[in-house]
């Protein structure tokens, strides 16, 4: 239980936090009218567009003409949001004067080159050239070009963004080389409540082809959820409860999605509908691969390996989404039911070259299928008031319960269970002026246990609390944002198996479990500064406190889809995170894009070393005289901490090579540079992404459109210590890591897309690693044995109705 000590400290800072809001009430002026029309890229005008008065939170349909007006509103700067199912999104920004009106002509889908309006960085919405960090907003028509299994690969292919890739199934995003709970994963700003987290074969518990939109935060904006996202957020959009009357009493969409490099069959159902006082949502999904192609052995060094597919990399996902909301003058209250269950592969990492050089004995032959299980419940509500204090209430509540078992040859092994309660209330203020902000609290209860030979960590509970704030100022042409987080953290284990007691006993770098708590304070600053001739230059200083996780501090035992023997540690203190960005932006013109530069400095950064030891599966020190014939022998890693600095960069730059009314060529250049060492020693830190380069083209007409890439990844030496393990009785042999080769991915997309008789239909083929190319993530722990998915053929139709 929280001591009384920190929620008094809690309910003082909260008290500090809400003297942000004291800002004076600006005195009302004489409103105008802003009248909008949408037309798609033939000039045509688009009648099913919803039309967002984003700074207001103020929605209307066009008519039959396409033309949508709000009246009466007060003198400004805004964002004026269309978006229609069928032909995409644009977003335009202007300043209403008082006393007179404003006209907008939208283009939906004309050109990448489009701001798009930020969901997650503040409550009601801000334009992405306004945050200070730049934040990435795949949509939905972006996600239906670079859609993949899972969500790590889908967003790999973002600057800073990489994946774990742990086979076909389980892969969870890296950002800017930090991973695991360093990263959180949000369902509409709720966490998604499984446990992959706790290891990079387990599964996020989401399937990316659910999604609308995806937003990937960084920065100060970060703190509003978590302090634990030191690397950043990733939040999907999915529109499962209805924040907003329908156009239609029922309308929707349909996707397929045939590979050949895996045999892929995805088919997926969006369907939604209601009327102005009620709203429904229903969706459904079903993924279903077999082993995919590869272009070489699968295992390094290994011709005889298999060199057609990977085994045992066939995954099944099906995905059954409802919602409804009821709908008020002032707002929504809704909820949603959702069910996720998938099937996949993993690929256990060698263990033949641990085991058989020390003992002769042959690996057992069968593969580890994971079969998970996760429900989810949730209730949303938001309302708008006039007050001069307070113009925004939003609350919700996630409910998750997520199981997943380990099969080994067809038996049942080990199993993981967590349970999930979020919630999270936010008041947002001023939303109409120059000073808008956000305050609110939230609160989250995790219960973890596993059960079986896998069983490393005891039984746990994390409560935290938080109280967060977000305030941002405007000095001319100067944006100035500052946010904090007061949050408090309580771990607690419950029952111990005996196996991990006997463990425990055995092992002296293992230590009993205790309870521990954590009261953190975090805080950022910011600044963005926009000019008249389109570029904007934005910085932020951000400190950042993160408590150990529960894997952190009480693991003990063996884990042979990473193949390791880990070793938790209770005496590990907070992790703390100094991180500068700085930003330079180009909004408008034939020339846009941004370069950002970073640099993160830790005290007591947490993370695993290898400590030198084999250890038997009981956790005994390998002796080929004392433990003859154990049943695998597993490198010991223990967490442990010291000082790191990661620094780096990452670059997107947009050259607009033919615009018009009809059609658009766009270049693209892309990059990121990541780096990471151990301040006092040196030494790299393990698995750090490599950089990268690519460049691409993309066009856009009436009804034609296309891409094509090439994206070089370089070669990875910076090497970990414990990145290479040798075995001691074979000379020379390397039992684990090593070096990562460059490789160069090309790909291309072409589609075609029209509308008949009310419903949009998209035909598309995409390439993917079109030159076969071998390739190997240096972030995977089984780079070694999986490589990446050989040349893929993929054929994509979309209905929308």
């Amino acid at each position: 239980m929280m001591k009384s000590s920190s929620r008094s400290g809690l309910v003082l800072s909260g008290i500090f936090l809400l003297l942000l809001f004291s800002n004076s009430v600006h005195a009302e002026e004489a409103g105008g009218s802003v009248h909008v029309s949408v037309v798609d890229r033939a000039g045509n005008s688009v009648t099913d567009a919803r039309v967002t008065l984003v700074e207001l939170g103020k929605s209307v349909y066009v008519d039959d003409r396409g033309n949508a007006a709000f009246a009466g509103v007060p003198p400004g700067e805004y964002h004026v949001e269309a978006s229609s199912g069928q032909f995409g999104s644009a977003v335009e920004e202007f300043e209403l004067v008082a006393g007179q009106d404003h006209t907008s002509r939208l283009t939906l889908g004309r050109s990448i080159h489009r701001e798009r309006i930020v969901v997650t960085a503040m409550s009601g919405g801000r334009g992405s050239a306004e945050v200070v960090v730049p934040i990435n907003v795949l949509d939905s028509e972006e996600l239906n070009e670079r859609m993949q299994p899972t969500l790590g690969e889908t967003l790999a292919q973002e600057p800073g963004i990489h994946s774990t890739f742990f086979g076909a199934g389980a892969s969870r995003p890296i950002i800017r080389g930090q991973s695991g709970g360093r990263v959180r994963i949000l369902e509409d700003g709720i966490g998604v409540g499984d446990a992959s987290t706790t290891s990079p074969d387990h599964a996020v518990g989401t399937d990316p082809v659910s999604a609308d939109s995806i937003e990937v935060v960084r920065g100060p904006a970060a703190l509003l959820y978590d302090t634990s996202a030191i690397g950043g957020l990733v939040n999907i959009l999915d529109g499962r409860i209805p924040d907003h009357a329908p156009r239609k009493p029922f309308a929707g969409s349909f996707d397929l999605r045939l590979g050949s490099a895996a045999d892929e069959r995805t088919g997926a159902v969006d369907l939604g509908g209601g009327n102005e006082a009620f709203a429904w949502h229903l969706d459904a999904s079903s993924r279903e691969t077999h082993d995919y192609e590869i272009a070489g052995p699968a295992v390094v060094g290994d011709p005889d390996s298999p060199s057609d597919e990977l085994p045992n990399s066939a995954v099944e996902n099906t995905t059954l989404t409802a919602g409804v909301s009821a709908l008020f003058d002032n707002g929504y209250l809704g909820v949603s039911a959702r069910g996720f269950d998938s099937e996949y592969g993993i690929q256990e990492i060698e263990l033949e070259p641990v085991v058989v050089p020390l003992l002769g004995e042959e690996e057992e032959e069968g593969g580890v299928r994971i079969d998970m299980q996760q429900r989810r419940f949730d209730l949303r509500g938001e309302f708008d008031f006039e007050s001069t204090h307070v113009d925004r209430l939003k609350f919700s509540l996630g409910v998750t319960d997520y199981e997943h078992t380990e099969f080994e040859g067809g038996e049942a092994g080990t199993m993981f269970f967590a349970d999930t309660v979020e919630s999270r209330l936010e008041l947002s203020h001023h939303q109409r002026s120059t000073s808008p902000g956000v305050v609110g609290v939230q609160y989250r209860n995790r219960d973890a246990e596993a059960e079986g030979q896998e069983a490393f960590v005891p039984e746990n509970e994390t409560d935290t609390l938080a109280l967060f704030a977000l305030q941002e100022f405007e000095a001319g042409p100067i944006g100035l944002e500052l946010g904090g987080r007061l949050e408090t953290n309580d771990l607690s284990t419950g029952s111990i198996s005996q196996e991990l007691l006997d463990r425990i006993a055995a092992n002296p770098n293992c230590t009993t479990p205790a309870d521990r708590d954590f009261n953190n304070l975090s805080a950022s600053a910011g600044a963005v500064w926009l000019s008249d001739n389109g570029f904007a230059i934005g910085a932020s200083l951000s400190h950042a406190v993160r408590a150990p996780g529960a894997e952190e501090l009480y693991s003990c035992g063996p884990h042979l889809a990473t193949q390791s023997f880990e070793v938790g540690n209770t005496e590990l203190d907070e992790e703390t995170g100094l991180e500068l960005n700085v930003s330079l932006r180009k909004r408008t013109g034939r020339l846009t894009g941004e370069i950002v530069l970073f640099a993160n400095r830790f005290d007591d950064y947490i993370f695993e070393e290898f400590t030198g030891r084999l250890l038997t599966e009981e956790g005994v020190l390998y002796d080929p005289v004392l433990t003859p014939d154990p049943e695998f022998v597993l490198p010991e890693y223990r967490f442990t901490q010291e000082d790191a600095e990661f620094y780096g960069a990452e670059f997107t730059l947009l050259f607009d090579l033919l615009s018009n009314e009809r059609q658009h060529l766009d270049l693209e250049l892309t990059g990121d540079v990541v780096r990471a060492e151990l301040r006092d020693s040196g030494d790299y830190l393990p698995r750090i992404p490599a950089s990268r380069v690519g460049i691409g083209l993309q066009y856009r007409a009436d009804r034609w459109y296309g891409s094509a890439s090439v994206r070089y990844t370089a070669e990875q030496d910076r090497l970990a210590p414990s990145e290479t393990i040798t075995s001691p009785l074979v000379e020379g042999l390397e039992l684990l890591g090593g070096p990562t080769d460059d490789y160069t991915m090309v790909a291309a997309t072409a589609g075609y897309r029209f509308v008949k008789s009310g419903m949009l239909h998209d035909f598309s083929l995409r390439g993917s690693n079109l030159t076969d190319e071998e390739a190997r993530v240096h972030t995977s722990r089984l780079k070694n044995v999986a490589p990446l998915p050989g040349a893929d053929i993929s054929f994509a139709y979309r209905l929308v109705f």
